[in-house]
């Protein structure tokens, strides 16, 4: 195994950090205490900033011998809307937001790398580019710091990120050789027929009684046109119709979300929800009215660049500590990062001391924080080693 160490003090300041961002979280777009800490801590250690206009995302520059190129980190920074639960001492004093998918320590883990990079004083052949991503769990905080051109000037030539996972034990790195997440894409369906008396359905059209149908035709989208070697998920989460227990209404509404790990299939269910709610309710004498929003693609890492990430964490970790679990129907958005540039979305074990991603209890492991920092130092060391770095300090 390489030693990657990173110093004490680093870790400490790293930890505290990531306990101060936990105890003040901020949501999607409106992190903007967030954006001016990492700014400070960026610029303290030397490293050139960049900011965009109407935006809270913030890129750190360490400069390489070829400024025309670079190799480029990631790490989101929102929050989620809930009251946090946990009892700790650094929990948040924010009533209505909580750090519950833990972005505070990927943020830490960041600034860790910038920490280190700026004591280490190493010259690379390429920049380093570190990307604090708003509004991640909003799902349009990577798209628009690419659009804003967070990956030009200089030039990502590869792209990598890491989630903390409770799932993996403490210390364990999971590296997928293809997909990782889920798309996500959520849908509003409004089911149209003649509201009445609940006495007299013959005199009605009850939008209720279609939506039972469909809810339950719906999944033969999954069941019986889905190969079943394909990840799909279709699930309807709300359904809203009328007020009282003997008139039937008018509309019926449901909402869902849809969830694949393979493009063409997405595309599918789309189709296929659309066709089946048309003609079913064409056949009980309702109209259909969908509307879509089309959210993240899949999550499905570059074949090299995944082989490259586990090449380092197997050198700085062990081979018995780099796995490849099972993908997750969760989603996430660094795939407009890599829909650009090739690259590596990678789990950090955690262990599962506090509880899942997204509930009011959890808090990120601060042991994991160092074991986050070593993987990307030995990523970029990896993704170098054939181009001579020539130390400076």
């Amino acid at each position: 195994m390489s030693d990657n160490t990173i110093a004490g003090d680093i870790v400490r300041e790293c930890t505290a950090l990531r306990r101060r961002i936990h105890r003040e979280p901020e949501l999607s777009g409106e992190e903007r205490r967030t954006h001016e800490l990492i700014l400070s801590e960026l610029r303290a250690a030397g490293l050139e900033t960049k900011t965009f206009p109407g935006s809270t995302a913030v890129v750190g520059l360490w400069p390489g011998r070829d400024r025309a190129r670079a190799i480029a980190f990631r790490a989101d920074m929102d929050a989620l809307p809930l009251e946090e639960t946990s009892g700790l001492p650094w929990a948040s004093q924010s009533g209505h937001a909580m750090h519950a998918c833990g972005h505070d320590g990927h943020t830490g883990i960041l600034l860790g790398l910038a920490k280190h990079l700026a004591r280490a004083g190493k010259s690379y052949p390429v920049d380093i580019k570190l990307l604090f991503q708003p509004a991640e769990e909003a799902g349009n905080g990577a798209k628009r710091m690419v659009l804003d051109g967070a990956l030009e000037s200089p030039r990502v030539e590869a792209v990598f990120g890491l989630h903390g996972w409770p799932d993996l034990p403490l210390g364990a790195i999971g590296i997928h050789g293809g997909a990782v997440m889920a798309s996500v894409d959520n849908f509003e369906l409004t089911l149209v027929g003649k509201g009445g008396h609940g006495a007299q359905p013959h005199a009605a059209v009850d939008p209720v009684f279609a939506a039972a149908q469909l809810v339950s035709a719906a999944q033969s989208l999954v069941s019986r046109s889905t190969d079943p070697l394909d990840s799909a998920v279709l699930t309807f989460a709300q359904i809203q119709a009328g007020r009282t227990f003997n008139v039937i209404p008018e509309e019926c509404l449901l909402r869902g979300t849809v969830r694949s790990h393979n493009p063409l299939v997405r595309d599918r269910l789309k189709s296929g929800l659309e066709v089946l709610a048309r003609h079913l309710c064409l056949g009980l004498g309702l109209e259909a009215r969908l509307v879509w929003v089309e959210g993240c693609p899949p999550t499905i890492n570059d074949a090299a660049m995944a082989a490259l990430a586990r090449r380092a964490a197997v050198r700085a970790f062990g081979e018995s500590n780099c796995v490849e679990p099972r993908p997750s129907m969760a989603g996430e958005d660094f795939p407009f990062f890599t829909e650009r540039v090739p690259g590596a979305y990678l789990w950090l074990g955690l262990g599962n001391a506090r509880g899942s991603l997204h509930n009011p209890r959890f808090d990120f492991n601060d042991a994991a924080l160092e074991t986050g920092i070593r993987l990307f130092l030995a990523i970029i060391e990896e993704k170098t080693s054939g181009e001579n770095e020539i130390p400076t300090a």
